[in-house]
């Protein structure tokens, strides 16, 4: 249900994008958030309510409420499942581009010791101030809360560019299928 919703919000994206407009990552995260926890609040809601009114002498009005409230704790935490899941791959395979846009878009400055060489190994590591080597992934865990909320919206923030470096591969593989080539 969360992807049907972050593939319409996409597209919105992209729609307002042409029109000259460019959505910051929190309007965004909150745009997402909002949508995935309605949607999922609401096909509960009613769902629960139909069944209600069906099988219960009850009427639909509490099982609607209830379905609403289980329908939105599933929306709000199967998005933050999604976004966590998105920022720990970023971590894991972009460590770079995610440490650059925590630094500039959310002010929050990893280890100095991060690896920004130019190379493309996803096993980099950062020096935490005790010398014990750890990712970048390990650094925002260890962080707790407050260090994954940052990370997961300066996710956000660089997600477009991740995502026209999946296009731009893509492209490529497409390519060599029309030379004949694979």
């Amino acid at each position: 249900m969360v992807d049907s919703n972050a593939a319409h919000f996409d597209g919105l994206s992209s729609l307002i994008t042409l029109g000259g407009f460019a959505i910051p990552a929190r309007a965004r995260f909150v745009a997402k958030f909002v949508g995935s926890s309605l949607f999922s609040s609401l096909t509960l809601g009613l769902v629960a309510g139909q069944t209600g009114a069906a099988l219960f002498s009850c009427g639909p009005l509490i099982p609607f409420m209830a379905g609403s409230c289980i329908g939105y704790t599933w929306g709000c935490i199967g998005y933050w499942r999604q976004c966590k899941n998105m920022t720990m791959t970023y971590a894991k395979s972009y460590p770079k581009i995610l440490a650059h846009s925590l630094c500039t878009n959310m002010l929050l400055v990893p280890p100095k010791d991060l690896a920004l060489d130019g190379s493309s190994d996803v096993n980099e590591t950062i020096v935490s101030s005790d010398s014990r080597r750890m990712t970048l992934e390990e650094w925002i865990v260890e962080g707790g809360i407050g260090r994954l909320s940052y990370a997961i919206l300066a996710a956000q923030s660089c997600e477009e560019d991740i995502q026209e470096m999946h296009k731009t591969e893509r492209q490529k593989i497409v390519d060599k299928y029309s030379d004949g080539k694979e």
